[in-house]
Protein backbone atom coordinates (compact mmCIF):
# COMPACT_ATOMS: atom_id res chain seq x y z
CA UNK A 1 0.00 0.00 0.00
CA UNK A 2 2.56 2.56 1.12
CA UNK A 3 4.47 1.83 -2.20
CA UNK A 4 1.69 2.31 -4.16
CA UNK A 5 0.99 5.87 -2.53
CA UNK A 6 4.06 7.04 -2.72
CA UNK A 7 4.66 5.82 -6.62
CA UNK A 8 1.17 7.02 -8.14
CA UNK A 9 2.37 10.28 -9.01
CA UNK A 10 5.73 9.61 -10.18
CA UNK A 11 5.26 6.05 -11.89
CA UNK A 12 2.21 4.76 -13.66
CA UNK A 13 4.09 1.28 -14.13
CA UNK A 14 5.08 0.85 -10.51
CA UNK A 15 1.83 1.87 -8.55
CA UNK A 16 -0.25 -0.11 -10.76
CA UNK A 17 1.70 -3.34 -9.81
CA UNK A 18 1.46 -2.57 -6.26
CA UNK A 19 -1.97 -1.51 -6.02
CA UNK A 20 -2.63 -4.66 -7.74
CA UNK A 21 -0.57 -6.79 -5.36
CA UNK A 22 -2.07 -4.77 -2.35
CA UNK A 23 -5.44 -5.59 -3.92
CA UNK A 24 -4.17 -9.87 -4.40
CA UNK A 25 -3.32 -8.92 -0.47
CA UNK A 26 -6.36 -7.98 0.59
CA UNK A 27 -8.19 -11.41 -1.18
CA UNK A 28 -6.33 -14.01 0.02
CA UNK A 29 -6.72 -12.31 3.80
CA UNK A 30 -10.61 -12.06 2.96
CA UNK A 31 -10.81 -15.80 2.05
CA UNK A 32 -8.27 -16.98 4.66
CA UNK A 33 -11.02 -15.23 7.51
CA UNK A 34 -14.00 -16.27 5.89
CA UNK A 35 -12.60 -20.17 5.95
CA UNK A 36 -11.43 -19.53 9.64
CA UNK A 37 -14.76 -17.90 10.28
CA UNK A 38 -17.98 -20.51 12.21
CA UNK A 39 -20.94 -19.73 12.93
CA UNK A 40 -23.01 -16.34 12.81
CA UNK A 41 -21.53 -13.65 10.65
CA UNK A 42 -22.33 -10.50 12.53
CA UNK A 43 -23.27 -7.52 10.47
CA UNK A 44 -20.66 -5.07 10.06
CA UNK A 45 -21.35 -1.51 12.27
CA UNK A 46 -22.02 1.40 10.46
CA UNK A 47 -20.01 4.62 10.78
CA UNK A 48 -21.45 8.09 9.43
CA UNK A 49 -21.00 7.40 5.45
CA UNK A 50 -23.95 4.98 6.07
CA UNK A 51 -23.62 1.63 4.25
CA UNK A 52 -20.50 2.37 2.02
CA UNK A 53 -20.70 -0.60 -0.32
CA UNK A 54 -24.46 -0.17 -1.31
CA UNK A 55 -23.61 3.77 -1.75
CA UNK A 56 -20.88 3.59 -4.20
CA UNK A 57 -20.92 -0.05 -5.08
CA UNK A 58 -24.58 0.43 -6.99
CA UNK A 59 -23.70 2.83 -9.43
CA UNK A 60 -20.51 1.77 -9.69
CA UNK A 61 -21.19 -1.91 -11.36
CA UNK A 62 -24.15 0.34 -13.06
CA UNK A 63 -21.91 2.17 -15.04
CA UNK A 64 -19.64 -0.41 -15.62
CA UNK A 65 -22.41 -2.59 -16.50
CA UNK A 66 -23.65 -0.14 -18.80
CA UNK A 67 -19.99 0.32 -20.31
CA UNK A 68 -19.82 -3.64 -21.10
CA UNK A 69 -23.40 -3.34 -22.77
CA UNK A 70 -22.24 -0.54 -24.86
CA UNK A 71 -19.10 -2.28 -25.91
CA UNK A 72 -21.11 -5.26 -26.75
CA UNK A 73 -23.42 -3.27 -29.11
CA UNK A 74 -20.66 -1.09 -30.81
CA UNK A 75 -19.07 -1.43 -34.40
CA UNK A 76 -15.60 -3.22 -32.78
CA UNK A 77 -16.58 -5.06 -30.18
CA UNK A 78 -12.73 -5.95 -29.23
CA UNK A 79 -11.74 -2.80 -28.94
CA UNK A 80 -14.56 -1.29 -26.77
CA UNK A 81 -13.86 -4.42 -24.56
CA UNK A 82 -10.05 -3.46 -24.00
CA UNK A 83 -10.80 -0.33 -23.95
CA UNK A 84 -12.71 -1.24 -20.44
CA UNK A 85 -9.29 -2.07 -19.10
CA UNK A 86 -9.08 0.86 -16.77
CA UNK A 87 -11.84 -1.15 -14.37
CA UNK A 88 -9.02 -2.60 -12.71
CA UNK A 89 -7.90 0.47 -11.38
CA UNK A 90 -11.36 0.57 -9.17
CA UNK A 91 -9.86 -1.56 -6.86
CA UNK A 92 -8.13 1.10 -5.36
CA UNK A 93 -11.17 2.45 -3.40
CA UNK A 94 -11.83 -1.15 -1.34
CA UNK A 95 -7.70 -1.55 -0.89
CA UNK A 96 -7.83 2.31 0.22
CA UNK A 97 -10.86 1.55 2.75
CA UNK A 98 -9.69 -1.37 4.20
CA UNK A 99 -6.18 -0.18 5.13
CA UNK A 100 -6.42 3.30 6.41
CA UNK A 101 -9.31 3.03 8.90
CA UNK A 102 -7.36 3.86 11.78
CA UNK A 103 -6.11 7.72 12.11
CA UNK A 104 -2.61 6.62 12.60
CA UNK A 105 -2.54 4.49 9.42
CA UNK A 106 -4.31 8.15 7.41
CA UNK A 107 -1.83 10.13 8.66
CA UNK A 108 1.11 7.73 7.60
CA UNK A 109 -0.53 7.16 4.04
CA UNK A 110 -0.99 10.77 3.51
CA UNK A 111 2.75 11.38 4.38
CA UNK A 112 3.96 9.09 1.92
CA UNK A 113 1.79 10.68 -0.65
CA UNK A 114 3.42 13.96 0.25
CA UNK A 115 7.02 12.58 -0.33
CA UNK A 116 5.90 10.92 -3.47
CA UNK A 117 4.37 14.67 -4.55
CA UNK A 118 7.41 16.21 -3.34
CA UNK A 119 9.51 14.01 -5.83
CA UNK A 120 7.55 14.55 -8.39
CA UNK A 121 7.82 18.56 -8.28
CA UNK A 122 11.42 18.38 -7.76
CA UNK A 123 11.45 16.19 -11.07
CA UNK A 124 9.04 18.86 -13.21
CA UNK A 125 11.39 21.55 -11.73
CA UNK A 126 14.60 20.60 -12.42
CA UNK A 127 13.03 19.64 -16.12
CA UNK A 128 12.24 23.74 -16.06
CA UNK A 129 15.69 24.41 -15.44
CA UNK A 130 16.80 22.36 -17.57
CA UNK A 131 14.54 23.44 -20.54
CA UNK A 132 15.62 27.07 -19.78
CA UNK A 133 19.37 25.97 -19.64
CA UNK A 134 19.11 24.91 -23.61
CA UNK A 135 17.42 28.52 -24.01
CA UNK A 136 13.85 27.68 -24.70
CA UNK A 137 11.64 30.88 -23.85
CA UNK A 138 9.46 30.98 -21.01
CA UNK A 139 5.72 29.21 -22.26
CA UNK A 140 7.16 26.98 -24.65
CA UNK A 141 8.26 24.32 -22.19
CA UNK A 142 5.51 22.18 -20.03
CA UNK A 143 7.10 20.16 -17.27
CA UNK A 144 5.45 16.79 -16.89
CA UNK A 145 7.69 15.32 -13.85
CA UNK A 146 7.45 11.41 -15.36
CA UNK A 147 4.36 11.36 -16.32
CA UNK A 148 4.28 11.47 -19.80
CA UNK A 149 2.17 14.34 -20.54
CA UNK A 150 2.05 18.06 -18.81
CA UNK A 151 -2.08 17.68 -18.59
CA UNK A 152 -1.35 14.66 -16.52
CA UNK A 153 0.98 16.24 -14.19
CA UNK A 154 -1.16 19.06 -13.58
CA UNK A 155 -3.89 16.99 -13.11
CA UNK A 156 -1.81 15.07 -10.73
CA UNK A 157 -0.75 18.10 -8.66
CA UNK A 158 -4.03 19.60 -8.88
CA UNK A 159 -5.93 16.65 -6.91
CA UNK A 160 -3.02 16.38 -4.69
CA UNK A 161 -3.12 20.38 -2.88
CA UNK A 162 -6.08 19.64 -1.09
CA UNK A 163 -5.03 16.10 0.30
CA UNK A 164 -1.78 17.85 1.48
CA UNK A 165 -4.12 20.11 3.72
CA UNK A 166 -5.36 17.32 5.91
CA UNK A 167 -2.79 17.29 8.21
CA UNK A 168 -3.44 18.89 10.72
CA UNK A 169 -0.96 18.42 13.66
CA UNK A 170 2.32 17.89 14.09
CA UNK A 171 5.09 18.93 12.20
CA UNK A 172 4.49 17.61 9.16
CA UNK A 173 1.43 20.37 9.00
CA UNK A 174 4.31 22.76 8.01
CA UNK A 175 5.98 21.02 4.94
CA UNK A 176 3.34 19.77 3.63
CA UNK A 177 1.79 23.42 3.17
CA UNK A 178 4.92 23.97 1.65
CA UNK A 179 4.69 21.15 -0.87
CA UNK A 180 1.13 22.19 -1.51
CA UNK A 181 3.05 25.56 -2.49
CA UNK A 182 5.11 24.00 -4.41
CA UNK A 183 2.65 21.94 -6.45
CA UNK A 184 0.72 25.18 -6.91
CA UNK A 185 4.04 26.45 -8.43
CA UNK A 186 4.38 23.21 -11.00
CA UNK A 187 0.68 23.16 -11.85
CA UNK A 188 1.19 27.32 -13.21
CA UNK A 189 4.35 26.25 -15.16
CA UNK A 190 2.52 23.53 -16.84
CA UNK A 191 0.49 26.09 -18.43
CA UNK A 192 -3.05 23.76 -18.54
CA UNK A 193 -5.43 26.24 -18.03
CA UNK A 194 -8.20 23.64 -16.77
CA UNK A 195 -5.58 22.69 -14.04
CA UNK A 196 -6.02 26.28 -12.90
CA UNK A 197 -9.55 26.45 -13.00
CA UNK A 198 -10.44 22.91 -11.61
CA UNK A 199 -7.59 24.13 -8.58
CA UNK A 200 -8.96 27.49 -7.80
CA UNK A 201 -12.63 25.61 -7.44
CA UNK A 202 -11.37 22.94 -5.42
CA UNK A 203 -8.88 25.87 -2.65
CA UNK A 204 -12.62 27.39 -2.86
CA UNK A 205 -14.96 24.23 -1.66
CA UNK A 206 -11.89 23.26 0.69
CA UNK A 207 -12.07 26.61 2.30
CA UNK A 208 -15.60 26.87 2.13
CA UNK A 209 -15.90 23.23 3.92
CA UNK A 210 -14.23 24.92 6.80
CA UNK A 211 -17.20 26.24 8.30
CA UNK A 212 -19.51 23.18 8.23
CA UNK A 213 -20.19 22.18 11.60
CA UNK A 214 -20.36 18.64 12.95
CA UNK A 215 -22.59 16.72 14.73
CA UNK A 216 -20.35 14.56 16.65
CA UNK A 217 -18.12 16.23 19.85
CA UNK A 218 -15.00 16.75 17.23
CA UNK A 219 -11.30 17.40 18.30
CA UNK A 220 -10.30 21.17 19.16
CA UNK A 221 -8.85 22.66 16.21
CA UNK A 222 -4.83 21.63 16.66
CA UNK A 223 -2.90 24.36 18.24
CA UNK A 224 0.12 25.54 16.92
CA UNK A 225 2.35 29.23 17.66
CA UNK A 226 0.33 30.56 14.42
CA UNK A 227 2.82 33.76 14.31
CA UNK A 228 5.73 31.74 13.81
CA UNK A 229 4.42 29.41 11.27
CA UNK A 230 2.42 32.10 9.33
CA UNK A 231 5.80 33.90 8.80
CA UNK A 232 7.22 31.00 7.27
CA UNK A 233 4.60 30.39 4.88
CA UNK A 234 4.13 33.93 4.06
CA UNK A 235 8.06 34.08 3.42
CA UNK A 236 7.67 30.38 1.47
CA UNK A 237 4.83 32.17 -0.74
CA UNK A 238 6.50 35.05 -2.35
CA UNK A 239 9.68 32.90 -2.96
CA UNK A 240 7.27 30.58 -4.67
CA UNK A 241 5.24 33.63 -6.66
CA UNK A 242 8.98 34.93 -7.34
CA UNK A 243 9.99 31.85 -8.44
CA UNK A 244 7.09 31.01 -10.87
CA UNK A 245 7.23 34.72 -12.23
CA UNK A 246 10.72 34.09 -12.85
CA UNK A 247 10.69 30.61 -14.94
CA UNK A 248 7.47 31.20 -16.87
CA UNK A 249 7.15 35.00 -16.85
CA UNK A 250 4.25 37.35 -15.77
CA UNK A 251 3.52 38.03 -19.62
CA UNK A 252 3.10 34.32 -20.40
CA UNK A 253 0.99 33.59 -17.63
CA UNK A 254 -1.54 36.81 -17.85
CA UNK A 255 -1.55 35.71 -21.74
CA UNK A 256 -2.64 32.30 -21.26
CA UNK A 257 -5.02 32.94 -18.67
CA UNK A 258 -6.42 35.68 -20.88
CA UNK A 259 -6.71 33.26 -23.20
CA UNK A 260 -9.50 31.07 -21.43
CA UNK A 261 -11.94 33.57 -22.70
CA UNK A 262 -10.80 34.08 -25.95
CA UNK A 263 -12.88 32.20 -29.33
CA UNK A 264 -9.34 33.85 -31.02
CA UNK A 265 -7.59 30.92 -29.51
CA UNK A 266 -8.14 28.10 -31.96
CA UNK A 267 -8.01 25.77 -29.08
CA UNK A 268 -10.59 27.31 -27.70
CA UNK A 269 -12.19 27.21 -31.60
CA UNK A 270 -11.68 23.43 -31.38
CA UNK A 271 -13.29 22.69 -28.09
CA UNK A 272 -16.64 24.30 -29.42
CA UNK A 273 -16.63 22.27 -32.66
CA UNK A 274 -16.05 18.99 -30.83
CA UNK A 275 -18.76 19.86 -28.43
CA UNK A 276 -21.00 20.17 -31.47
CA UNK A 277 -19.67 17.05 -32.92
CA UNK A 278 -20.26 15.35 -29.60
CA UNK A 279 -24.04 16.41 -29.82
CA UNK A 280 -24.46 15.02 -33.21
CA UNK A 281 -23.08 11.67 -32.06
CA UNK A 282 -25.27 11.88 -29.00
CA UNK A 283 -28.16 12.65 -31.03
CA UNK A 284 -27.84 9.52 -33.26
CA UNK A 285 -26.76 7.03 -30.65
CA UNK A 286 -28.49 8.19 -27.87
CA UNK A 287 -28.54 4.83 -25.19
CA UNK A 288 -25.74 2.99 -25.24
CA UNK A 289 -23.45 5.55 -27.44
CA UNK A 290 -20.87 4.25 -30.27
CA UNK A 291 -18.65 2.34 -27.71
CA UNK A 292 -15.64 3.05 -25.88
CA UNK A 293 -12.50 3.72 -27.46
CA UNK A 294 -13.73 4.51 -30.61
CA UNK A 295 -13.90 8.24 -30.86
CA UNK A 296 -10.66 8.42 -32.80
CA UNK A 297 -12.14 6.33 -35.41
CA UNK A 298 -15.53 8.14 -35.91
CA UNK A 299 -14.82 11.57 -35.52
CA UNK A 300 -13.85 12.55 -38.80
CA UNK A 301 -16.95 11.98 -40.11
CA UNK A 302 -18.64 13.57 -37.32
CA UNK A 303 -17.02 16.92 -37.47
CA UNK A 304 -18.26 20.03 -38.21
CA UNK A 305 -16.68 21.87 -40.82
CA UNK A 306 -14.98 24.65 -39.10
CA UNK A 307 -13.72 22.33 -36.55
CA UNK A 308 -9.75 22.94 -36.48
CA UNK A 309 -8.31 18.84 -36.01
CA UNK A 310 -9.00 16.82 -38.37
CA UNK A 311 -10.18 14.00 -35.95
CA UNK A 312 -9.43 13.77 -31.92
CA UNK A 313 -9.22 10.97 -29.59
CA UNK A 314 -11.64 12.16 -27.34
CA UNK A 315 -14.11 15.22 -27.09
CA UNK A 316 -11.79 17.25 -24.12
CA UNK A 317 -15.04 16.87 -22.19
CA UNK A 318 -16.04 14.34 -19.28
CA UNK A 319 -20.00 14.54 -19.28
CA UNK A 320 -20.08 14.77 -23.87
CA UNK A 321 -17.16 12.16 -24.11
CA UNK A 322 -18.99 9.78 -22.18
CA UNK A 323 -22.39 10.24 -23.36
CA UNK A 324 -20.99 9.87 -26.86
CA UNK A 325 -19.30 6.73 -26.20
CA UNK A 326 -21.60 5.27 -23.87
CA UNK A 327 -24.94 7.14 -23.95
CA UNK A 328 -26.99 8.61 -21.79
CA UNK A 329 -27.66 5.10 -19.68
CA UNK A 330 -23.65 5.26 -18.86
CA UNK A 331 -23.70 8.84 -18.61
CA UNK A 332 -26.75 9.06 -16.14
CA UNK A 333 -24.94 5.58 -13.98
CA UNK A 334 -21.64 7.81 -14.21
CA UNK A 335 -23.34 11.02 -12.35
CA UNK A 336 -24.85 8.55 -9.74
CA UNK A 337 -21.56 7.40 -9.18
CA UNK A 338 -19.86 10.52 -8.74
CA UNK A 339 -23.20 11.51 -6.55
CA UNK A 340 -22.82 8.66 -4.25
CA UNK A 341 -18.93 9.56 -3.27
CA UNK A 342 -20.03 13.25 -3.04
CA UNK A 343 -22.74 12.40 -0.53
CA UNK A 344 -20.19 10.40 1.68
CA UNK A 345 -18.22 12.40 1.85
CA UNK A 346 -20.56 14.76 3.15
CA UNK A 347 -21.85 12.55 5.44
CA UNK A 348 -18.57 12.16 7.22
CA UNK A 349 -17.97 15.89 7.06
CA UNK A 350 -21.16 16.46 8.80
CA UNK A 351 -20.43 14.10 11.20
CA UNK A 352 -17.03 14.83 12.41
CA UNK A 353 -16.81 18.62 11.55
CA UNK A 354 -13.71 20.14 9.56
CA UNK A 355 -11.17 18.95 12.41
CA UNK A 356 -12.33 16.01 13.97
CA UNK A 357 -11.46 12.10 12.67
CA UNK A 358 -12.25 11.95 9.62
CA UNK A 359 -13.04 15.57 8.83
CA UNK A 360 -9.99 16.55 6.82
CA UNK A 361 -9.88 13.53 4.87
CA UNK A 362 -13.98 14.44 3.72
CA UNK A 363 -12.98 18.02 2.66
CA UNK A 364 -9.78 17.01 1.01
CA UNK A 365 -12.23 14.08 -1.00
CA UNK A 366 -15.07 17.18 -1.61
CA UNK A 367 -12.57 19.86 -3.11
CA UNK A 368 -10.43 17.25 -5.46
CA UNK A 369 -13.80 16.12 -7.02
CA UNK A 370 -14.71 19.09 -7.55
CA UNK A 371 -11.40 20.19 -8.84
CA UNK A 372 -11.54 16.79 -11.20
CA UNK A 373 -15.04 17.10 -12.46
CA UNK A 374 -14.48 21.31 -13.19
CA UNK A 375 -11.13 19.87 -14.81
CA UNK A 376 -13.34 17.36 -16.90
CA UNK A 377 -15.33 20.11 -18.30
CA UNK A 378 -12.36 21.01 -20.53
CA UNK A 379 -10.54 17.88 -20.70
CA UNK A 380 -11.64 13.95 -20.79
CA UNK A 381 -9.37 13.34 -17.75
CA UNK A 382 -11.60 10.23 -16.43
CA UNK A 383 -9.49 8.25 -18.95
CA UNK A 384 -6.48 9.39 -17.14
CA UNK A 385 -5.20 6.30 -15.75
CA UNK A 386 -2.21 8.53 -13.36
CA UNK A 387 -5.36 10.74 -12.83
CA UNK A 388 -8.29 8.73 -11.67
CA UNK A 389 -6.00 6.38 -9.43
CA UNK A 390 -4.96 9.82 -7.01
CA UNK A 391 -8.44 10.45 -7.42
CA UNK A 392 -9.86 7.06 -5.78
CA UNK A 393 -7.32 7.00 -3.50
CA UNK A 394 -8.28 10.77 -2.25
CA UNK A 395 -11.89 10.37 -1.80
CA UNK A 396 -11.90 6.51 -0.38
CA UNK A 397 -9.81 7.91 2.70
CA UNK A 398 -13.17 9.60 4.47
CA UNK A 399 -15.12 6.06 3.70
CA UNK A 400 -11.95 4.36 5.39
CA UNK A 401 -12.52 7.18 8.35
CA UNK A 402 -16.48 6.02 8.69
CA UNK A 403 -15.37 2.59 9.37
CA UNK A 404 -12.85 3.55 11.38
CA UNK A 405 -15.55 5.41 13.73
CA UNK A 406 -17.91 2.48 13.36
CA UNK A 407 -15.10 0.50 15.33
CA UNK A 408 -14.16 2.65 17.85
CA UNK A 409 -18.16 2.92 18.56
CA UNK A 410 -18.60 -0.90 18.74
CA UNK A 411 -15.34 -1.41 20.97
CA UNK A 412 -16.34 1.48 23.29
CA UNK A 413 -19.89 -0.41 23.55
CA UNK A 414 -18.46 -3.34 24.19
CA UNK A 415 -16.56 -2.02 26.74
CA UNK A 416 -18.80 -0.17 28.51
CA UNK A 417 -21.06 -3.65 28.44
Amino acid sequence: MLLWTVSMSVSIAVSETALWLAGVVWCANWLRAELNRAGHVPEPARGPAGDVFSLVGTPLMAFWGVSVVSALASRAPVESIWELRDVFLWVAPPVTYLAYQHPRMRNIGVRVFGAGILLAILIGLAETLLAMQRGEMPGTYRPDGTLGHYMTYAGALMLAIPLLLTVQSGRGWLWHRVVAIGAVVLLGLTMTRSGWIGCAVGLTVWLLSRFVRGQAPSSARPGRPWAAYGAILLVVLVVAVIVLLSLAGPEVLFDRGASIFSLDNPTNVDRLAMAVTGLKIIRTHPWLGIGPGLMERVYPAWRVDWAVQETNPHLHNDILQIAAERGILGLVAWAWLMASICLGAWRVLRYAGPFGEGGPEARAALAALAAFLTMGMFEYNFSDSEVVMILLFIVALPFAASSGIAQARAAADSDGA
